[in-house]
């Protein structure tokens, strides 16, 4: 590999922030609020133009209940829309996930009013390229942009990118994985009733097509069984009439860091996508009058970098335990837990990760890059930062107790 040589320049500082949150999904979005809410000055970074991450740009718009936490509050805003439904006809396999179709455009919309609300800063079309370090702690990031190179300091910062991308840069120990890329696409124009008196429910989307495949009738090389939480080839009724989001299918293997690895995944996804519109348009009853809507800004990746955290349970232990540091409960209905030493990077100081990318064993992650999980750990890392903030000590010197009770003073039931 050739090299060059950048010659030493002098980069401007654009802000200075108790707490930079990195990353506008629905964890960043939750670290921010949450934080500012307890009084933290937070400024955010979003690469896109818009909040929600892969709920907005990756289509990823069914959930499993928003019901605990922010998540209560965020459902219940899209709620109050019209905009937060639950899935129907899901099939054996999805039924008890209990699924609810949102509306991506009201996502962004009411994130946007969330920050503003609680009077966050935030930065769109920024692209953060490195950290700026004191020894162990992250004295700010690099970020580019159309303005050139930029840089904000920082006291406290939460990795809310999915990807760990500051914590690698701030040289936190992370194990990469390769999981299932889907390109996530939605129908519209869809007789809803034909296609179910045609299949029964919507899990039986993967059957119709599988005997396509092995008819030749349907040129298609990406898995359709369930991977890593991926239903593989599936889809789901939206909130409007007529309007379907579909899974098309597990392309395995690639690199989530790797630019030339994505760049195949969105040419051969995409590919496979089109493909399968077009076979359930001209193959299926129901389909005839459909038409893709749109397919998503960009394949979905389900898993790059994990942290090495301070903890790391275990399959059995995030659904059974009722850990003494027990931090984050995304759900009301379910009996799902991790510790706060699931957020907490080795050898960073003043760094919490939110998001898909925090630590536990690899067995329970796919049902751990979920919405609610997200945004639950987004509320610990930002209620977490703020107390540290305030004490003015690192975030795994707090005391647990202080954070659980300020979480469920939140309204997160810990169910301690």
């Amino acid at each position: 590999m050739n090299w060059v040589t950048e010659p030493e320049r002098k980069t401007p500082v654009v802000g200075e922030v108790d707490l930079l949150v990195c990353g506008g999904g629905f964890a960043g979005v939750a670290a921010a609020v949450c934080a500012a809410r307890l009084g933290a000055k937070v400024m955010l970074l979003e690469k896109y133009g818009f909040l929600g991450g892969l709920v907005t740009s990756a289509l990823v718009i069914t959930t499993p209940p928003l019901d605990n936490g922010i998540n209560l509050e965020i459902g219940g805003r899209l709620k109050e829309r019209g905009v937060y439904v639950p899935c129907r006809h899901s099939g054996e396999e999805s039924e008890w996930l209990n699924m609810h179709a949102v509306d991506p455009e009201f996502v962004k919309y009411e994130f946007i009013h969330m920050l503003q609300e609680s009077g966050v800063d935030f930065l769109f079309h920024v692209y953060i390229v490195g950290t700026i370090m004191d020894g162990r702690r992250i004295k700010g990031v690099v970020m580019e942009s159309k303005a050139g190179r930029q840089a904000v300091l920082a006291r406290m910062v939460v990795d809310a990118t999915g990807d760990a991308d500051i914590a690698a840069f701030a040289g936190a120990p992370f194990r990469l994985l390769k999981k299932p890329v889907t390109m996530m696409f939605n129908m519209t124009g869809v007789d809803i009733p034909r296609v179910l008196a045609e299949m029964g429910n919507w899990g039986n989307l993967r059957r119709v097509v599988k005997e396509a495949i092995d008819k030749g009738d349907l040129p298609f090389d990406l898995g359709i069984e369930r991977e890593f939480g991926s239903p593989g080839v599936h889809a789901e009724k939206l909130v409007y009439d007529g309007e379907i989001n579909v899974w098309s299918g597990n392309l395995m293997g690639m690199d989530g860091t790797d630019p030339r690895d994505l760049t195949q995944a969105e040419v051969i996804t995409r590919e496979h996508a089109i493909r399968l519109a077009r076979f359930l348009k001209e193959n299926i009853p129901g389909f005839e009058k459909s038409r893709i809507e749109m397919t998503s800004t960009q394949a979905g990746v389900r898993a790059t970098r994990q942290i090495m955290g301070m903890a790391s349970p275990s399959g059995e232990e995030v659904q059974k335990k009722i850990f003494a540091d027990t931090a984050v409960k995304p759900y009301a209905y379910r009996p799902m837990r991790l510790p706060y030493g699931s957020i907490l990077p080795q050898k960073v100081e003043n760094l919490l990760v939110a998001g898909r990318c925090l630590s536990a064993e690899e067995e329970i992650l796919g049902q751990l890059r979920l919405i609610p999980v997200c945004s639950a750990t987004g509320q610990t890392a930002g209620t977490a930062a703020a107390l540290a903030l305030q004490q003015g000590k690192a975030p795994r010197e707090l005391k647990v107790e202080r954070v659980q009770e300020a979480l469920q003073a939140q309204g997160m039931d810990l169910e301690l």
